[in-house]
């Protein structure tokens, strides 16, 4: 532990979050994190610290989605590596409070005196940014069946006629009967227990 010689800001770097939270909860990690984060003074402190940042480096194929997802909520300012040495890229996500994300790329790649040459910077964007964490996911990818089908099976469903449609020359018969197409009739004859009485139609029954 050292001491401050004035106020001013801090700056705590954590050069392995990946083994901490290998070794200790994920809760107690982060809310260690958000208390550092947050702490300006100490009690009794006379030299007040105006800002503190916690820079931490973690290897993200390390851990799942759930304590990467947890972490990147706690930070202002996310910087995702990928790539090589000799093509690498930087993309930085920056979270202001009551802002939109900010982000933007960097590329550079890695000398051999292991200096750095930064070679392009894309243009500061607001639009919302995508996870990198979380994978696109394609709702087709497991699909027990074709969403598309095939010229043949196209033909087939085509030439099917439904049980329900009628064709033009039975809807023809069904309308327009003949003059000497024979009709049908229904005769019925009430027996003594029908109940022909509109009046009292209830009046057989034994309440």
């Amino acid at each position: 532990m050292c001491s401050r010689t004035g106020p001013g800001p801090v700056t705590i770097a954590l050069d392995s979050l990946s083994w901490l939270l290998l070794h200790l909860p994920c809760t107690t990690v982060c809310q260690t994190l958000h208390a550092l984060s947050h702490q300006d003074s100490r009690p009794g402190d006379s030299s007040p610290v105006e800002h503190v940042h916690v820079l931490g480096l973690l290897h993200g194929e390390l851990h799942g989605p759930g304590p990467m997802g947890t972490l990147s909520a706690l930070a202002r300012t996310e910087v995702t590596l990928s790539g090589t040495r000799s093509q690498a890229s930087a993309h930085i996500l920056y979270r202001r409070p009551q802002q939109r994300p900010t982000h933007e790329t960097h590329w550079f790649s890695i000398l051999s005196d292991f200096g750095v040459d930064l070679q392009g910077v894309s243009p500061l964007k607001s639009q919302p940014h995508p996870d990198p964490l979380t994978p696109p996911v394609d709702p087709t990818t497991h699909l027990t069946f074709n969403l598309h089908l095939s010229k043949k099976e196209k033909e087939a469903k085509d030439s099917l006629t439904l049980p329900f449609q009628f064709s033009s020359e039975k809807q023809q018969a069904l309308l327009c009967r003949g003059l000497g197409q024979a009709t049908s009739h229904i005769f019925y004859e009430p027996d003594a227990y029908d109940d022909l009485d509109q009046e009292d139609p209830d009046d057989d029954l034994d309440i």
